[in-house]
This record gives structure tokens, sequence and C-alpha cells, in this order.
């Protein structure tokens, strides 16, 4: 079976969509004169920090500090390694909370394979929003079956 494939620029208008009520700000932004082929979205965190972030193969990178930021994108091409940030590992959000993804000559881009991926890094808001939301949706579907069986109840034989 062949599975209909999304180009990059079809899963930056997705991230941006899933996302929007979990940050303050995010948008597609005009592709990098440099690299017109990887979609760039300026998003801004609950805790309102800046990031431009890049959509590429391999997955999200942050490659700037604030919007239209891109001075990571040159790193981008050229990079051999490529870093995953496992799911699971223990992660010390509050020295995280201001490090970036950004790459230097010792230091590879950390890629990630899912925008929630990239949010439980950076934004321990989106988290706490995150769970609010699934917590909600759960009690509306416990309260939903409770009605349903008040509305049906087991019927007893003697």
């Amino acid at each position: 079976m062949n599975l209909p494939t999304k180009t990059l620029q079809e899963i930056a208008d997705d991230v941006a969509r899933d996302v929007g009520n979990k940050v303050r700000y995010v948008c597609l932004r005009t592709p990098d004169e440099m690299y017109p082929d990887t979609p760039l979205l300026n998003l801004t965190t609950l805790e309102d920090r800046q990031y431009c972030i890049a959509v590429t193969h391999v997955g999200l990178c942050v490659v700037g500090n604030e919007h239209d930021s891109v001075e990571g994108l040159a790193f981008i091409e050229a990079e051999p390694v490529v870093t995953y940030v496992p799911e699971g590992e223990p992660r010390s959000h509050t020295k995280l909370a201001h490090q970036t993804s950004l790459a230097s000559s010792d230091q590879p881009l950390r890629y990630y394979e899912t925008i929630y991926q990239l949010l439980d890094t950076l934004s321990p808001q989106y988290r706490s929003a995150f769970c609010s939301e699934l917590s909600s949706k759960l009690l509306n579907l416990q309260q939903q079956e409770s009605s349903s069986e008040d509305e049906n109840p087991p019927s007893s034989s003697s």
C-alpha cells in the first residue's frame, strides 16, 4: 500500500495548526533565501520566549533564539551527526528552560521527532497546558459515561 507523503511545507502547516492553542504565537515565516526548501516557524512559548524553528527531513530543530533569526540554518546541511532526544530521557527542566538547540562547532543541532517533544523541552508551561487539556478531556469522557449509565440503568432480574 502506498501511503501519501507530505511535503515539509505541509508538515510545517500541520505543526502550526496543532500547537496554536498551546503557545502564545506561531506562524510560518517567509523561507530563507539561502534555504528556500526548509520551512521555518516563528514560535513564542507560553513563557514568552521566542524561537525560529526549522522543519527538516530529519526532524524539527531550533535555528534561532528570536523570530526570523536563522543563524542555526547554516549547520543543517553540514550536520554530519543527528542527535535525537530519546523518549523518557530524564530532563532538568530548569537547566533546559533557557537552553536551545543551536549548534556550535563542538555541539551538533538537536533534532526532535515531533513538535510536542520540542515544546516539552523548551516550555514547561506547554507541558502543563497539555496535561490540563488531557485531564479535561478525560473528565468529560467520564461524565458522559456516567450520564449514559444514569439514563440507562442496568436492569435487575428478581
